[in-house]
């Protein structure tokens, strides 16, 4: 798909074509400050403060949201090379998780351990964009279902929602995610369809590279990635 070339070529994760990858760079720089400061003030209010159990869980949300915008700037400024495992169960759990608080619906996950060879930002990245598309096409008191498996040697992702459908649905952000979602998908070796659910609404699924069994020990979810980067 990449076919520009030249004596600082890029990783095959960043399309040099569409993209000004000097203001990109510049932008994530300038967010990885404020999003450490995030950070460190919600660690800080939870350990001066003593807030109660509700307050915490909350501080620690903060602190893992900042966590994750610094990590993905991370990703883009530090050009990772190289093969990457990540546990996809782990991440789907923990985005499910992150959604949970803001999304006045159901979000339910089932997943078998599943290894894929794919970084884990941009498995998050992933995951993201179509929780997002999934809890805005499902609507307030609406349901979505992760699932994660093996399929032989690759491993599938499906994301289903009880809404109404894309054709008629909001297509705005929709679509952009979507876009988003098939060029990482594409860039990862994977590939994505689309479909009718069980629970009414789309189904998307993603077929990832899976990862030899034995590198399972090996893999991570998203935290782990921010502390060996941090």
């Amino acid at each position: 798909m990449f076919h520009k070339t030249n004596a600082t070529s890029e990783p095959p994760w960043l399309d040099t074509g569409t993209i000004d990858l000097r203001a990109l760079r510049e932008l994530c720089h300038d967010l990885t400050v404020p999003a450490a400061s995030i950070k460190l003030l919600a660690q800080v209010a939870a350990a001066e403060s003593d807030p109660g159990p509700a307050m915490q869980a909350r501080l620690r949300q903060i602190a893992d949201e900042a966590g994750k915008i610094a990590q993905i700037c991370g990703y883009v400024l530090d050009r990772p090379h190289g093969a990457s495992t990540a546990d996809l169960h782990t991440l789907a759990a923990e985005t499910a998780g992150s959604f949970r608080w803001r999304y006045p619906g159901v979000i339910d996950v089932t997943a078998e351990p599943v290894t894929v060879a794919v970084h884990p930002v941009a498995v998050v990245r992933i995951l993201s964009n179509l929780l997002e598309n999934a809890c805005r096409a499902a609507g307030a008191g609406g349901r979505v279902l992760l699932t994660a498996e093996y399929d032989g040697d690759q491993a599938r992702l499906v994301i289903t929602d009880s809404g109404p459908g894309f054709a008629r649905g909001e297509r705005g952000k929709a679509s952009l995610g979507l876009n988003i979602v098939a060029a990482m998908v594409r860039r990862a070796g994977g590939s994505l369809r689309m479909g009718t659910g069980d629970l009414g609404g789309v189904a998307v699924t993603v077929t990832f590279p899976g990862a030899p069994r034995t590198a399972a020990r090996d893999a991570g979810g998203f935290g782990q990635a921010r502390e060996a980067a941090g």
